[in-house]
């Protein structure tokens, strides 16, 4: 490692089914490279853990998608909340950039070896039918890192972000709960979420990060609204009066 010489084994892509009956594509890694990323992950999260906002859920210590869908009630049942942003990235895990995503980790870590080793994880390729991949974009899903530079990344395009124009560029209430790559928007104005809803397509766009307009909607929802909309988040159905689990 010291040497430099250590070179990652392209992953082995295998498939398993998602709840909407699609496949979902995940790169298993070599025992080495799982002993190495498994170091890795320690350093990442020992440098990150402090800088990540709280309103993110996914993949970090002691939180839970549990407490991710706990954080969206208390907002829903306690705070002035009549409209709903449910957004979805498209292929999140595929179209990370590799670009920004070695500028968010330069910015933290001035150790050059590992960010290139990083790197190398990030170009390492995939194996899938005998015939190896190159990997020009994205992280592959199930690499021991690959959470924690998927909430990297967004801390930097999305979380920071939204906190500036919260705090800057608009008057109401409005609350965001992430889990990796899945999040809602919650706010007190409708003016104010379709404002947001443009600034957040504009936004996600300059970092090579696309929203999936037609599976994104902003609703009216909240404890004053007394509408029969819905609403799902991480596998959980949510609805103006209670929730129930979704199919």
């Amino acid at each position: 490692m010291k040497k430099f010489s250590y070179k990652p084994y392209p992953v082995r892509r295998a498939y398993i089914p998602k709840g909407n009956g699609k496949m979902r594509g995940l790169g298993i890694p070599s025992f080495e490279d799982k002993v190495v990323q498994g170091v890795f992950k320690e350093i990442l999260e020992a440098i990150y853990e402090p800088k990540f906002k709280e309103f993110s859920f996914g993949f970090r210590p002691n939180r839970s998608c549990h407490d991710a869908i706990q954080r969206v009630n208390k907002h829903i049942m306690a705070d002035k909340v009549n409209y709903i942003l449910d957004a979805d990235i498209k292929g999140f895990f595929d179209n990370l950039d590799h670009e920004w995503m070695i500028k968010f980790l330069e910015h933290d870590i001035a150790d050059k070896n590992f960010i290139r080793y990083i790197k190398r994880f990030l170009i390492g390729g995939v194996m899938e039918d005998g015939k190896r991949l190159d990997t020009e974009a994205g992280t592959v899903q199930g690499g021991l890192i690959s959470p924690v530079l998927a909430n990297v990344y967004l801390h930097y395009t999305l979380d920071t972000w939204f906190d500036y124009v919260k705090k800057h560029e608009f008057k109401g209430e409005m609350y965001m709960v992430r889990y990796a790559d899945d999040f809602v928007c919650l706010f007190q104005y409708e003016n104010e979420a379709q404002r947001f809803y443009q600034l957040l397509i504009e936004r996600l766009r300059k970092f090579g990060l696309e929203i999936a307009e037609d599976k994104s909607r902003i609703l009216p929802f909240g404890r004053y609204k007394g509408t029969k909309e819905s609403f799902d988040f991480l596998g959980f159905t949510h609805y103006n009066v209670t929730s129930h689990w979704g199919k």
